[in-house]
């Protein structure tokens, strides 16, 4: 079979392409033929197809006047360059189907009407709710918000859940309603994925047809050997965005009562001086900012922790982080809310606290550090959940299911 990947960045941007590209090499060791479609960007691996590839576009930095502002815009709703150079791919790779990800501004939806028009079946694969909310998280002033709900897009305006400029906002409205009313997801998208029943329900209730609706959880890979057991002055991991959303100041407020705990925290992100400023003003003599960290790195540092902790205050279809954390035999402590109910079985694989509750944070916190055989028992019986129900192999055969 042979497979197109649409996705706006060609590296490892977040835990959307690492997922892609792993699930590609999976397609690739099947004996399939994947390619893809993205943004050209030099800190992608080359490809036989990067001459058609979206030239580099920085929304952070839009180019000076009007004009060409007016065409960044209009290539963010629907960009006719993207739809042209998908055509090339097309005629040259001939997929027999497509499998979209993260296409939003630099792709832009209009690349799904070209596939629509050469007869090229698309599995649309959510990995946020960009379908129901504009600025993709269903997060307002850093709490869970569905304002949205129904296509009533103006509250991105009304709301302040967009940290950017008004313009942008506006513009972020504007594409919206444009494909709510072109229709693009109806007419063009053969069958949605979803990573967790909840985001399925949140798409039914928005109006989306049940029917052509999967669900499929990421896979994970185990490492070859579990980990010894955490020493027993290991710290705690949160690893991470850092935005009001993911909840890390719930984190530090919580452990300003437990100075007997260690905490770290890699990650990145626009919240990152605003909480290293908290953590000075608390005297968080045990708390430490590591910074972004990824592959062997942050394996590691998993692996060293007695277990990791997940505070979002939002929904996020699936928290990949969760199953990170299983795969290297740690327990989580999680907050209540969304996707993170189907992933975290109270009790035996970690602990639920209801989100927001700095208190109930503390108290699950403390309840596992002052229970560490617990806590050990709480990561083997999650490495053997990751093993049984996130297997590669078993995503495979689920997966070219939805594809023929």
């Amino acid at each position: 079979m042979r497979i197109l990947y649409c996705n706006k960045y060609n590296f490892p941007f977040s835990g959307t392409e690492v997922y892609m590209f792993d699930l590609m090499n999976l397609m690739r060791a099947q004996g399939h033929e994947v390619a893809l479609f993205s943004m050209a960007d030099p800190r992608g691996q080359p490809t036989p197809y990067d001459q058609h590839f979206v030239p580099y576009i920085d929304f952070k930095s839009p180019p000076q006047g009007w004009i060409a502002q007016a065409k960044l815009a209009a290539h963010a709703i629907y960009s006719t360059d993207a739809r042209q150079r998908l055509r090339k791919v097309i005629a040259a790779f001939r997929p027999d189907v497509a499998h979209v990800r993260n296409i939003y501004h630099h792709l832009s939806p209009s690349i799904l009407w070209e596939l629509k028009a050469q007869g090229v079946p698309v599995l649309y694969h959510l990995n946020d709710f960009k379908l129901l909310c504009p600025t993709y998280n269903m997060v307002a002033k850093g709490r869970a918000c569905e304002r949205c709900r129904g296509g009533h897009f103006r509250h991105v305006l009304t709301e302040g859940c967009y940290a950017g400029p008004p313009g942008s906002a506006l513009l972020l409205m504007a594409e919206a309603y444009f494909h709510h009313w072109l229709g693009t997801y109806r007419k063009c998208i053969d069958q949605f994925l979803t990573p967790s029943r909840f985001a399925r329900d949140k798409l039914v209730q928005n109006g989306f047809s049940a029917e052509k609706i999967a669900v499929l959880p990421h896979f994970q890979k185990l490492p070859a050997q579990a980990p010894p057991n955490a020493a027993p002055n290991a710290p705690i991991l949160y690893f991470g965005r850092l935005s009001p959303e993911k909840g890390v100041a719930d984190l530090l407020w919580a452990m300003k009562h437990l100075p007997q705990v260690q905490l770290q925290i890699a990650g990145d992100g626009p919240q990152r001086p605003e909480l290293e400023s908290l953590a000075r003003d608390l005297r968080l003599t045990n708390v430490k900012f590591v910074g972004h960290v990824g592959g062997k790195v942050l394996d590691y540092m998993i692996a060293a922790s007695r277990f990791t902790v997940l505070p979002s205050r939002a929904y996020e279809t699936l928290g990949k982080t969760i199953l990170e954390s299983y795969a290297w035999g740690r327990p989580v402590v999680a907050s209540d809310l969304g996707s993170r109910r189907e992933l975290v079985d109270q009790g035996e694989t970690g602990l639920l606290y209801p989100a927001g509750n700095v208190e109930q944070l503390g108290k699950a916190i403390l309840f596992l550090v002052e229970r560490p055989e617990l806590a050990i028992q709480m990561g083997v019986t999650a490495r053997r959940f990751v093993q049984t129900q996130h297997a590669p192999e078993a995503h495979y055969r689920a997966m070219m299911r939805l594809y023929t």
